[in-house]
């Protein structure tokens, strides 16, 4: 595919802030937000600079502190159910209850019904649900699944006239090209997901082990740091962990590997058809040292397919593993099982195979409204305020989580250098191009490897069936 790439640097970022004035109370910027899950914090009247309303049409009611265009006050009884994949996280979950209850409490006639689905399970359920005519009034979306989206008319076709043109400006460019399909706005993007890798900055320091640029020089660096840290004959920490279960989690972040090796999964031609990378020398060299990173060269913990994003977070929690790639989400697991690691740990950009350039992948996850909700206006003024600024950078101290509100990324940037990895890679990170059988191109790539790992299938008997599976795939979605 020609790659679309998008530049965040540290210095526009600052430009941002500067820009927009964070935390400042006047002109757009957000004031009111809750500050905790369960807190009695209740949004703020501030108004603009000159002490005007900061209203638009229709609202009648005072400044809440976010972009309300709507009259949710006199909108009657309303009742939305929300389903967001991060309601059953331990640290998302209790935090987003509580942005639902102050929402709740700003609005008494407006009942929020969280519904929990997990990630690995939101593509089976919203096609059961758009079937079935149950989709929820709001529900989380990807670009993995925006095409089918769109395909099943699952969502609203007015989302940018909902969100209104204040609020869609205040968003990364990028995201909302991430977001959209031929033209369509599908979903409002929310975690910026940059990938990069996560690691023990304390032990690096430590060791003086220099931060590697290439796939071999994180292989030594792996090397150095696994050791028998207690002196009983046995390894206890290990220099990486890798995600190999058969699920979205892990088989996105191999898709953010192969990037690194040069591979595209997936080409459009420009003519309604679809060229799979299955076949490619970089995609078969991202296979093999995948596979040997992850379990051959004994760098890594034992139980590589069954080790999935919760339970890598938690080996570099419990001082068992130092490094990991992931977005930034990762952080917050780790010091939701440890905080003592607040303080230790570091980002920097993905390493790359020799000759290819810096590369990550930039995705966002969000949420969309559905077709078939009897009050999409207030669900979009419920999201405008779950985003809001400041809401999105408590967010990120409850998750660690970026967000695409300019202004709050450059805010959280600006405050924390663990993230500094993050705003690098973002310097070269890619957008997958819309494509409607993303998920199952990913599926093969956990499927050849846990033929090799687990069923003794040969790596070149493996790359030859995902080969021919990720071409049937291609040609099934080709015009």
């Amino acid at each position: 595919m020609k790659k679309r790439t998008f530049a965040l640097s540290m210095a526009a970022i600052m430009t941002i802030s500067a820009l927009s004035g964070c935390g400042s109370s006047g002109g757009n910027s957000t004031t009111a937000a809750t500050t905790a899950p369960g807190s009695e914090t209740t949004a703020a009247s501030t108004g603009k600079a000159d002490g005007s309303q900061q209203t638009e049409a229709g609202n009648g009611a005072e400044d809440k502190g976010y972009y309300s265009t709507f009259d949710v006050a006199g909108a009657g009884e309303v009742k939305l159910d929300v389903m967001i994949t991060s309601l059953g996280d331990s640290d998302g979950g209790p935090y987003l209850r509580g942005v639902m209850d102050q929402y709740m409490k700003m609005y008494p006639n407006v009942t929020l019904n969280p519904v929990e689905c997990s990630m690995n399970d939101l593509y089976t359920t919203l096609i059961t649900q758009a079937t079935a005519g149950t989709l929820p009034d709001i529900f989380t979306m990807s670009e993995a699944y925006s095409a089918n989206c769109l395909e099943m008319g699952m969502m609203v076709d007015n989302l940018p006239e909902l969100l209104g043109e204040e609020y869609m400006s205040g968003l990364l460019e990028v995201a909302v090209e991430n977001s959209t399909v031929d033209g369509t706005f599908v979903f409002m993007p929310w975690q910026n997901n940059t990938s990069a890798m996560v690691y023990r900055k304390d032990l690096f320091e430590e060791k003086g082990i220099q931060v590697p640029a290439n796939w071999e020089e994180f292989l030594e660096a792996a090397k150095a740091l696994t050791e028998d840290t207690d002196g009983d004959g046995k390894i206890d920490r290990y220099g990486s962990a890798f995600a190999g279960t058969r699920n979205d989690s892990a088989e996105s972040r191999f898709q953010t590997f192969a990037l690194t090796f040069g591979c595209d999964f997936i080409t459009p031609n420009g003519d309604g058809t679809f060229t799979s990378g299955f076949g490619t020398d970089a995609y078969k060299n991202a296979m093999k040292t995948f596979v040997r990173l992850a379990v051959e060269e004994g760098v890594t913990p034992p139980g590589f397919v069954e080790t999935g994003y919760s339970e890598a977070y938690t080996m570099i929690a419990a001082d068992e593993a130092c490094m990991f790639f992931s977005p930034s989400n990762v952080l917050g697991g780790i010091y939701n099982a440890n905080p003592e690691m607040r303080g230790k740990m570091g980002s920097f950009p993905m390493p790359t195979a020799e000759g290819v350039d810096p590369v990550t992948s930039f995705s966002s996850v969000g949420m969309t409204i559905s077709s078939t909700s009897k009050n999409p206006e207030v669900a979009a003024d419920f999201l405008k305020y779950m985003t809001s600024v400041e809401n999105s950078v408590a967010w990120n101290e409850a998750t660690c989580r970026l967000p695409v509100v300019k202004e709050a990324l450059a805010a959280i940037c600006e405050n924390d250098e663990v993230y500094n990895g993050f705003v690098e890679a973002s310097d070269s990170a890619v957008i997958y191009p819309p494509f409607a059988g993303l998920a199952e191109l990913r599926d093969i790539c956990a499927e050849c490897w846990q033929m090799v790992v687990s069923e003794g299938v040969s790596l070149d008997d493996a790359l030859a069936t995902a080969e021919a599976k990720a071409e049937e795939t291609a040609k099934s979605y080709s015009n």
